[in-house]
């Protein structure tokens, strides 16, 4: 046959294949960069996720009443108790490195860690070590508090912090018409 007949019509075919076995190719090898980054992404967000759920895991809740205890000379403050325990069940807090501090609108006082003046007992404790679980409650003692100055009428902010980070405020009023020498439960 002469080289004027034949026709090119099957090269034309073999290239179009060609070419789009080409595209196809190009196209999975950026569909599996794409579904990799993706993956990075969606792993990064869940790592974000639960350091933020271990993080406010490790947050106090105290409990809503404090007891407090009024002097029988003057009507100061003498001592405070109230209830501690975790937010969630995903950390604990030792309960020996916690600190407490006492706000009022004139003074501010601290008791830091292995302060003698800052105790605690045990309300409900599931095992025998010091960190404060899920489900466990710890009573917190603050003792010879007469120097706060703090008397009836009187509004304080207790803030308890643990060494870990987490922390807990409580805000109360003692009531004006409290006399001396009494117990009170303050919510």
């Amino acid at each position: 046959m002469p080289r004027e007949e034949r026709g090119e019509r099957a090269f034309t075919g073999l290239e179009a294949a060609i070419v789009f076995i080409a595209f196809v190719v190009v196209a999975s090898v950026f569909a599996y960069v794409v579904l990799g980054a993706g993956m990075a992404t969606s792993q990064k967000s869940q790592e974000v996720v639960h350091t933020a759920l271990e993080e406010a895991g490790s947050a106090l809740r105290p409990g809503y009443a404090v007891i407090v205890k009024l002097d029988s000379s003057k009507g100061l403050l003498e001592f405070m108790e109230f209830d501690l325990e975790t937010a969630t069940d995903l950390a604990s807090v030792d309960m020996g490195s916690m600190a407490y501090t006492i706000v009022t609108t004139e003074n501010l006082f601290t008791s830091p860690p292995g302060d003698l003046n800052a105790t605690w007992t045990w309300r409900y404790q599931k095992d025998t070590d010091e960190l404060l679980e899920s489900g466990e409650v710890a009573t917190v003692r603050l003792n010879n508090l007469t120097n706060t100055g703090i008397m009836h009428g009187d509004t304080f902010t207790i803030e308890i912090t643990a060494a870990e980070g987490a922390t807990a405020t409580l805000t109360r009023t003692i009531p004006a018409g409290i006399g001396k020498n009494v117990y009170v439960e303050l919510f």
